[in-house]
């Protein structure tokens, strides 16, 4: 007689993705502290600007092969500090870690949602309805909270490297706030919503019946 094969899990194959997914983010966090470059944050401490923004005496360029009455100029500035002290450093891990820990606690609540959700019959209940829900509040207040600390520490960056009478403390490309993760947060919240009143009516209907 040959053995029955076990119910596979409907959840995948993005279950097992997305545990790729978080094991290769650690993996490159903890590879990032070991490798020295600036946009890991424990190399030169860097900021962008716009080129139009900045009293810059020269920001146009020269391209090979440009024709006769096109012009082209600097889009960005990079500001770096070679060598920054306590302070810089620390800015520096504010303006690039965040996103990197939000997307890792992403998938970690994603992780959890997936095996609630993946047992037998808890797709459709209110204790998977209240994860997703956990996870829209998480990616909602995470994407906030992220934003507002690299544009924090991206303006620090900027304030210690430029002294400029009149110069705007602030520049545009220093914002740092993922539309894209509020939004997504924002969905998952009201799914979260509509799958909770889903479950509320159906435990209803199989009452009544």
């Amino acid at each position: 007689m040959r053995g029955t094969r076990p119910p596979r899990n409907p959840l995948e194959p993005i279950a097992s993705a997305v545990g790729c997914l978080a094991g290769l983010t650690v993996i490159f966090l903890l590879l990032s502290l070991l490798v020295h470059q600036a946009a890991w944050g424990n190399g030169p401490v860097c900021t962008s600007v716009p080129a139009d923004g900045m009293p810059m005496k020269i920001f146009r360029a020269a391209v090979d092969g440009q024709v006769r009455g096109s012009q082209a100029t600097i889009g960005t500035v990079n500001l770096c500090v070679n060598h920054p002290g306590t302070l810089l450093r620390f800015a520096g891990l504010l303006a690039t870690w965040p996103s990197g820990i939000l997307w890792l606690g992403f998938l970690l609540q994603v992780l959890g949602l997936l095996r609630i959700a993946s047992r037998p019959g808890g797709l459709y209940t209110l204790t998977t309805a209240a994860r997703v829900r956990r996870l829209g509040w998480f990616l909602t207040i995470g994407a906030l909270a992220a934003g507002v600390i690299q544009t924090v520490a991206n303006v620090t960056i900027f304030l210690s490297q430029i002294h400029y009478p009149g110069l705007d403390w602030f520049e545009p490309d220093q914002l740092h706030l993922s539309a894209a993760a509020l939004l997504a947060g924002l969905a998952l919240i009201t799914v979260a919503r509509v799958m909770r009143v889903g479950v509320t009516m159906r435990e209803e209907l199989d009452v009544t019946v």
